[in-house]
């Protein structure tokens, strides 16, 4: 959002946050799109995207990406389980993997699906059922998603997992909010056996 807005003021534009919202958890595609409906098929969205990605990578080479809160303790509470972490993001691999590199949370992944690898994009489940099969998973019911977003939690349920959400920057409505399994503030909070108990069994090691 802060990227948006520098490079909005940048180049004397004006962009309504509420653009910016309807473009989370989107792929580049599917943004062009909104982008383009609302400002004008004239806009210069690839330049604009250019500069944002560039605002981003300057910022994270200097301070490093903000983290969600708990996102470790999370990570470490499933690889001492054993149960196996993909990635799945409306962001182009080259971006993504940047930012996972910067953050140093690599390791934890066993699989990885960007938003440049499936043709249709959030809220359509395609990029939560390719993480599903490189994870060698064949059960969309045995898989949980962790979900900031509205379009990203439609995604997960229309793949016929278990969306929970972590609320960011969007207040989802109650349509949106009656698909989610369970919700959670902190990251950390899902870090815990009994979060999990309605699966019908504990995740083991």
């Amino acid at each position: 959002a802060e990227a948006w807005r520098s490079v909005a003021a940048e180049r004397g534009m004006r962009i309504p946050e509420e653009l910016f919202l309807s473009c989370v958890g989107r792929n580049a595609r599917d943004m062009r799109a909104i982008v383009s409906r609302a400002c004008g098929d004239d806009f210069p969205f690839d330049d604009f995207t250019d500069r944002t990605r560039a605002w981003m990578s300057d910022r994270m080479l200097a301070s490093g990406p903000p983290e969600k809160p708990g996102i470790r303790v999370l990570f470490d509470y499933f690889s001492a389980k054993n149960v196996p972490i993909a990635l799945a993001t409306s962001t182009r691999e080259q971006t993504a993997r940047t930012m996972i590199e910067q953050a140093r949370l690599t390791h934890y992944f066993s699989a990885f699906a960007f938003g440049n690898q499936v043709e249709h994009g959030k809220p359509f489940p395609d990029i939560f059922l390719l993480a599903m099969r490189r994870l060698g998973v064949e059960t969309p019911s045995s898989c949980v998603v962790f979900e900031d977003s509205p379009a990203g939690l439609r995604a997960a349920h229309a793949a016929g997992m278990k969306p929970i959400f972590i609320r960011d920057t969007i207040d989802p409505d109650d349509e949106t909010l009656s698909l989610v399994w369970k919700r959670a503030n902190d990251l950390s909070q899902a870090a815990a056996d009994s979060f999990y108990a309605e699966l019908g069994r504990a995740i083991s090691a």
